[in-house]
């Protein structure tokens, strides 16, 4: 009788290794793996060039505003006037070469608060306007933010535009209150367009918070004086 073949088997199979099974896992895989792996490494190298360039930017910006900020230093001490007017008529065209150069910078910022602040001594309303709401809009965040609303809003003021100045006002108390040191004169300016409009009860509100949350200040004593005024003509909210 013929005797079958059997089949041996070993009596136990050695289970492979976590760190084997990974890497024959990437063996099969090694191209979707390198494709990973080269895709990182450029990630890595664009956030290098990014952190460069950005760097640099930032550094040539300041630089930049630095040098038009000493010509604003001149411009201010100078008595003669002849000079003076030289000096002025560089100013501006050098603000907006930094805020055209770098627009996305905090320099370029600066620049058009600059140029809005220059464009308010000269009493050119409408450019003040434009240009302090330009900067305001450039970086929300920033501590010129309020500032720049304040000349924006004297502007439009001077031009008639109290509905826009006080939108502007409103602007600050609502989303600048705690980084802007003059936040108590925005409250007051509500307050006095309120009553200069007719809404003496809006008027009185911005009176009333403006002694309650900053009593230690010049504004909230006027503030008092316009509520007993008010008060006293028969207005009360």
């Amino acid at each position: 009788m013929e005797s079958k073949a059997r089949l041996i088997k070993p009596d136990k199979v050695e289970e492979k290794t976590a760190a084997e099974k990974l890497s024959d896992f990437i063996t099969k895989n090694r191209k979707i793996f390198l494709a990973i792996i080269a895709v990182l490494c450029l990630a890595l190298v664009g956030v290098g060039l990014y952190t460069i360039i950005s760097s640099s930017y930032t550094k040539n910006s300041s630089r930049a505003m630095e040098e038009v900020k000493t010509k604003i230093v001149a411009w201010s001490n100078e008595t003669d006037e002849t000079k003076k007017a030289e000096l002025e008529a560089e100013l501006i065209p050098a603000l907006e070469n930094v805020a055209q150069k770098w627009p996305r910078s905090f320099a370029a910022q600066q620049a058009l608060y600059g140029i809005a602040s220059l464009y308010g001594v000269k009493k050119d309303w409408p450019q003040a306007e434009n240009y302090a709401l330009q900067s305001a809009d450039r970086k929300p965040g920033s501590y010129v933010v309020p500032m720049a609303l304040e000349i924006a809003a004297t502007a439009a003021e001077e031009q008639g535009k109290t509905e826009e100045a006080v939108s502007y006002y409103q602007r600050i108390v609502e989303k600048h209150k705690d980084e802007n040191p003059n936040i108590a004169h925005a409250y007051f300016s509500l307050g006095r367009l309120k009553e200069k409009a007719s809404d003496y009860s809006g008027a009185l509100g911005y009176y009333n918070t403006l002694l309650a949350d900053f009593s230690g200040t010049d504004w909230a004593l006027l503030a008092k004086n316009r509520v007993v005024y008010l008060k006293a003509q028969g207005y009360d909210n």
